[in-house]
Order: structure tokens, then sequence, then C-alpha cells
């Protein structure tokens, strides 16, 4: 072989490389926007939200205030109204309340989250359900609790 067979081998490989990487570039953008685009909120459904103050958000289901946040022992307090509770994470003191379960799952009426609170946090007082709603996309969970 001759050197000039040899540099055109070689730069053919090299254009189809700079090829395959520009290629790979464009592909990384493309997946990179798509996943960007996802984790916005449309126009509609930030809309829907803002219309409808009732509580609710997994880490990939949405919530209102920290409820996707709050574990069995922290203290919670409601910082919405009495119809539309919010939960707040904060120190335990006068006026909030104990989180004795955290029960991830749909209920279908008060005496189905009442019993779930029975079994799994006896001598709770009061109980929270966090998507009396059904929303779509947010966050099932039955929180049982108890003043701090």
């Amino acid at each position: 072989m001759d050197d000039e067979t040899t540099s055109g081998r070689l730069r053919a490989v090299l254009r189809w490389l700079g090829a395959a990487a520009a290629i790979a570039g464009i592909v990384g953008v493309v997946f990179q926007v798509i996943e960007w685009a996802g984790s916005r909120d449309t126009p509609s459904a930030q809309a829907s939200a803002d219309a409808s103050p009732t509580p609710a958000a997994p880490p990939s289901a949405r919530a209102s205030g920290d409820e996707q946040f709050v574990q069995v022992g922290q203290c919670v307090r409601n910082v919405g109204e009495a119809a539309t509770v919010v939960y707040e994470i904060t120190p335990c003191g006068s006026g909030t309340w104990r989180v004795l379960a955290r029960i991830e799952q749909s209920v279908a009426d008060e005496a189905q989250a009442d019993a779930l609170c029975e079994a799994q946090a006896p001598g709770f007082a009061d109980y929270h359900y966090s998507n009396w709603a059904k929303r779509s996309g947010y966050l099932d969970v039955v929180f049982c609790v108890s003043p701090a």
C-alpha cells in the first residue's frame, strides 16, 4: 500500500467518526430537550391546579405543601384551610400534629381512611388524605396524626 491510499482511507474513517460524533451530540440534545419539556407544567395543568386548591404531590406526583416529603415521626401544621389541608413540616410544638403513619394508598371514603389509620396507628386523633378530588398525577397518601 502506498501512503496516498492509506491517507485516503484515514481521511474517510475520520470523516465517518466526525459525522457519528455530530449525530450522537444531536441525539443527546434532543433527549435533554424532551426531558426538560416533560418536567415543566403546561399552562392548562397549572391553571387547573390553581383553580383547585385541594391538597395533593410523591417524588413523581404533585402535592400541596410538604406532603411528598413528610415522614413518620415528623410534625406538621396545616397552612391551608380546614377543608383544604396543606401540610408543612415544622418543629413539634403547640398547634402541630405528629405523623404516626404514612400510608401510600388511594382510599374511597372516610371510613376506609379511618380503618387504615386504626390498623396502622392505634391512638391516632385525626387523619388527612391528600387526594379526595382523585386528580391524576397527584399523591395518594393517608397521614394518621395525633397532637404533638
